[in-house]
């Protein structure tokens, strides 16, 4: 018996020790799987060894798992559907609860309105929110660019592709026909100014020329996300200033936990975007202009067409002593840029923070022209006590940009070497020094743009407090005051040789400026939010607003500068030829209100209210309402829709309609003004300048929008809305009989109609521990029309080549149609277009330009445009890229009226022809557009659709590629984070019509503005 008692303790003893190395070989991890954004668990989420990630097990339906693991020292990987996969090393503890946050496709993003941030399954409006993650490494300076192909419905152009021009954006088509066309602009739920602000005028001519973008203050690293609002639904509580979208911009905060320090350096080049203007080569253009005599002289059947060319050809084209110029290489350059930025974030429960600083410097295309900018902003919460909160939002920026002339000016480089200056004119003698392009002229735009200069220099702070109470539960009152302060400084010199434009005589010009702008707003809202019986959900806003905005400004001009260069002071010039000042000021009250009600998650119902009260408008038309009222069926969440929903996860129908405003452009454009400062007789005089309108009004906009949101397995999304958008009332100057004394005035005049159809697809392709890929398509068609224009005129020519005309997009051409060139003669052919008596055209064509009637032909709006966007993730290494395109829109090349307008003027003008003259019609049977080239050629109409091109493009407007250093590796030097990135903007092009940019400005009327840049951007990011 003791022997087999003493066998079993035996055995227990051996299989104790061999079950050991088994215990200590295996161990056991368990905690929770949670969404980062509400918190709510995860069903369903994998948790695997990295390496072994078949071995996993998923989440129950509490989130919760229990995994085994072989030791302590491996990575686990943790992934689920629409979030960001996490790798994370096994703790010792044995309990690891995880927080996965949402993939910028996720369809539950938030929206935020300024006036309160929704979900965007409860979103009842039309909305489009871009995290930070989807615009991370864009090489530009401006946040307008960053939206680009980004979302639906937002075009932006530019009519200079200068560091820190100005933008223009049009969301849903323009809504307006003299007042503002732009979006507001809503930072940290603030409206604050965009576009620019410039001293430029008659009398301080070509200052600034509009060129300064006040957003570029803004340093796009410090963006959290953007959502632009494009209907009714949330932008009527903007009223008066949301009749054109709103974009909202939210910066980054700090976050309860470790500090966290971010280290950005980048730095590249860049060139232009497309091949701008190819012109001839010094033998081309030597051919052509001999072909052009050589034509001439046989058309006059002189009896030698060789030898009369031989002999006039060395008037206009040559080679000069020291070889063919390239003006392009003298004028133009590749352009260097570098970004140094550094933040730090963190806080704990009840303090955070984010502060960051950053130097941005960009060189323009141009060799006169950059931009530098200084940039700092602290964002700061601190929790008071139980029930109070108190806040502050502070940015500091100071830009210096140098800007080139682009109008019809002779230092307009871009002018200079896409017609002005040919190969045979000359930049230096032997020795090196300045003289005059050709003989009998001291004309040299390389000197010019060296010496002369267009400066602008602006300081912004803008600053915004805010503290919060919340007495009872739900009950929030609140309480914003900001303020955004601008000061802008212009400076412009031409040296006493310069051939610029605006300058007459021999002597130097010198001129400077300022405007100073100040906008204070103050806002008092109380919100109450409550959830009664768990399926009842109330949101319900209330808010008094002021707003008040003072603007000073002052410039002028001086002449009879010291002959030493460097005393360009305005001081130290003798002759005073201009100067002008003016104070301006206006202030708004609003009253406004929000109610938000869902039932169940299934049923929602919003509407909004609106006051606005403006200085802008005469006191019997100074209040103006605006409302909303919008719903959406959340049909996924009905009960009959479960036994689909895994197939289709999630259903919304929406709809919304509301009234928002726009005021005048002009702050007294109701009142009859005079202008003084004027001379009469020796005395002091004045004018009147503006008729009186006290029956002035609100422009108003009624917009209408249904849409439809789908999703499949919870990796497909897709969004189709419909919109219609009327503006009535509209701001308009109308034109009159001079023999009033006025050529205009402003009234309310016209309506104008905006429809169309937006379409995002948005799929999540690959959601792998190792391996994510993600697609969002977009695509928006917009129809504009003018309805009326004042219910009398059926339409209006304006300048030589637009019409507004009843039932016609708003940019329209006017011109004589083009019919290509005769195959027998090369003669220029036109449709002769006369209106027949049921209202067709005629259609005969004539080599007569005189005897064709201009018509209205193609417009500037494209029949389509969006863009496609992918971002994938592959272990360590990223990568992201935008295409954007554009179809069915026109531009008009105002520079080909100057360049194929007949040849008489090419041989007067000394100017240079495009790459494509060489296309012309040579001999019987050719098949071109380029008719035949004759010398002293008579000048045809410039209101041809011969210089109407077509936009249609596809551009890789932004790739981004990026590489991770492994953990393992930085962790070992103290980094957190080590990403080495390239990253590019404007990359490739594919256009239709390949002369310029098919970006063109808002208008569709192209001259000679600077090409947007390709840029090439190559940087590291650190993370401590």
């Amino acid at each position: 018996m003791k022997t087999i008692f003493r066998i079993k303790i035996l055995l227990a003893i051996l299989i104790s020790l061999c079950y050991q190395p088994l215990l200590a070989q295996n161990k056991e991890i368990k905690g929770i799987v949670t969404s980062a954004e509400d918190g709510e668990p995860l069903i369903g989420a994998t948790i695997s060894v990295k390496g072994n990630e078949a071995q996993g097990v998923v989440t129950d339906i509490e989130g919760k798992y229990i995994l085994q693991i072989p030791n302590s020292d491996c990575t686990l990987v943790v992934a689920y559907l629409g979030m960001r996969t996490q790798e994370l090393k096994a703790p010792s503890s044995g309990i690891l609860n995880i927080s996965l946050e949402a993939e910028s496709m996720s369809l539950d993003e938030v929206v935020v309105t300024g006036y309160g941030n929704f979900s965007k399954s409860s979103f009842t409006g039309s909305a489009n929110t871009l995290r930070a993650d989807m615009m991370k490494n864009v090489p530009v300076m401006t946040v307008e660019q960053k939206l680009q192909g980004m979302t639906t419905g937002v075009n932006i152009t530019s009519s200079s592709g200068q560091p820190g021009a100005n933008q223009s954006i049009r969301i849903r088509g323009m809504g307006s026909f003299n007042a503002s066309q732009e979006p507001l602009f809503v930072i940290d739920g603030v409206p604050v100014t965009s576009g620019s602000l410039s001293t430029g005028g008659a009398d301080a001519a070509y200052m600034n020329n509009s060129k300064t973008n006040i957003m570029s203050t803004l340093n796009p690293s410090d963006i959290e996300n953007i959502t632009v609002i494009k209907d009714a639904a949330a932008a009527s509580l903007y009223g008066s200033r949301a009749a054109n979208g709103v974009i909202l911009i939210t910066t980054k905060q700090g976050k309860a936990g470790r500090t966290q320090v971010s280290l950005n350096i980048a730095g590249g080049f860049s060139d232009a975007a497309v091949d701008f203007r190819p012109t001839l080569s010094g033998d081309q253009r030597y051919e052509l202009l001999y072909e052009g005599l050589y034509n001439y002289a046989l058309d006059k059947q002189m009896k030698s067409p060789s030898e009369y060319a031989s002999q006039e050809i060395g008037k206009y084209a040559y080679v000069p002593e020291l070889g063919y110029t390239d003006w392009r290489k003298e004028l133009l350059r590749t352009a260097i840029h570098q970004n140094y930025e550094a933040s730090v974030s963190g806080g704990n429960e009840r303090t955070t923070f984010y502060a960051s600083l950053g130097y941005n410097s960009q060189e323009g295309l141009a060799r006169n022209s950059s931009l530098d900018r200084y940039s700092a902003r602290l964002n700061m919460s601190q929790k008071v006590g139980k029930y109070g909160e108190v806040g502050a939002n502070v940015m500091f920026t100071q830009m210096n940009q140098e800007m080139n002339e682009e109008r019809g000016s002779s230092i307009n480089p871009f002018l200079d070497v896409a017609m002005l200056m040919n190969p045979s004119m000359t930049v230096r003698d032997k020795e090196g020094n300045y003289i005059g392009a050709y003989p009998g002229t001291t004309f040299n735009p390389l000197r010019d743009i060296l010496t002369d200069y267009n400066r602008t220099r602006m300081t912004r702070m803008f600053s915004t407090g805010y503290a919060s109470i919340e007495p009872l539960k739900g009950l929030k009152l609140k309480e914003t005051l900001s303020y955004d302060y601008t000061i802008q400084k212009d400076s412009r010199y031409f040296n006493p040789m310069s051939a610029a434009g605006p300058k007459s005589g021999s002597d130097a010009q010198t001129s400077k400026g300022f405007i100073e702008y100040g906008k204070l707003i103050s806002s008092t809202s109380l919100n109450y939010v409550h959830t009664f019986n768990y399926k009842h959900h109330l949101d319900v806003l209330a808010a008094y607003e002021i707003e008040s905005y003072q603007t000073d400004k002052a410039s002028g001009e001086r002449s009879r500068l010291p002959s030493n260069s460097n005393l360009v002071e305005p001081d130290n010039a003798s002759v005073l030829n201009s100067f002008i000042s003016s104070t301006q000021a206006y202030r708004m009250l609003s009253y406004l209100s929000r109610l938000n009600y869902d039932y169940d998650d299934r049923y929602y119902i919003a509407g909004s209210f609106r006051r606005d009260g403006s200085s802008r408008l005469s006191p019997k038309n100074r209040w103006g309402n605006f409302w909303s009222v919008s719903g959406m069926w959340h049909l996924s969440n009905e009960a009959f829709m479960k036994p689909i929903k895994r197939i289709l996860s999630d259903v919304k129908i929406r709809a919304s309609y509301g009234v928002n405003g726009n005021q005048p452009n002009s702050l007294y454009g109701y009142m009859g003004l005079y202008t003084y400062g004027q001379s009469y007789m020796g005395g002091f005089g004045s004018y009147e300048s503006s008729l009186a309108n006290p029956n002035l009004k609100w422009e108003k906009n009624y917009n209408l929008n249904i849409g439809l949101d789908l999703a499949f397995f919870s990796r497909i999304f897709l969004s189709v809305e419909y919109y219609n958008r009327d503006t009535k009332d509209l701001l308009y100057s109308l034109p009159i009989s001079a023999t009033t004394g006025f050529t205009n005035y402003l009234s309310n005049v016209g309506q104008l109609n905006n429809k169309g159809v937006e379409f995002e697809l948005r799929t999540i392709n690959f959601a792998t521990p190792h391996f994510n890929w993600s697609t969002v398509l977009n695509l928006s068609h917009n129809s504009n029309k003018i309805i009326s224009l004042n219910g009398q005129l059926e339409q209006s020519i304006e300048g030589t080549w637009f019409i507004h005309k009843v039932g016609l997009p708003y940019h329209t051409f006017y011109v004589k149609e083009f019919a290509g060139v005769d195959p027998q003669n090369g003669d220029a052919l036109y449709y002769t277009n006369t209106l027949n008596k049921d209202g067709s055209y005629s259609r005969e064509i004539t080599n007569d330009i005189s005897k064709a009637q201009a018509i209205p032909y193609k417009s500037v709006n494209p029949k389509i445009s969006g863009g496609l966007t992918n971002i994938l993730n592959y272990k360590q290494v990223d990568l992201s890229f935008t295409l954007t395109y554009s179809l069915g829109g026109y531009s008009f090349d105002k520079l080909g009226t100057y360049i194929e307008n007949g040849t008489s003027n090419i041989y007067s003008s000394k100017y240079n022809l495009p790459a494509y003259a060489m296309d012309r019609w040579q001999k019987p049977g050719d098949q071109t557009n380029v008719p035949r080239f004759v010398y002293n050629q008579s000048a045809s109409d410039n209101n041809s659709s011969r210089y109407i091109h077509s936009t249609d493009h596809l551009r890789l407007k932004n790739l981004t590629l990026g590489y991770t250093l492994p953990r393992e590796w930085t962790r070992k030097v103290m980094v957190n984070k080590a990403r080495f990135y390239f990253s590019g903007s404007n990359l490739l092009t594919w256009a239709k019509w390949n002369q310029y940019d098919p970006e063109t400005p808002v208008n569709g009327e192209v001259f000679c503005e600077a090409p947007p840049m390709r840029t090439f951007s190559f940087g590291v990011q650190l993370t401590f």
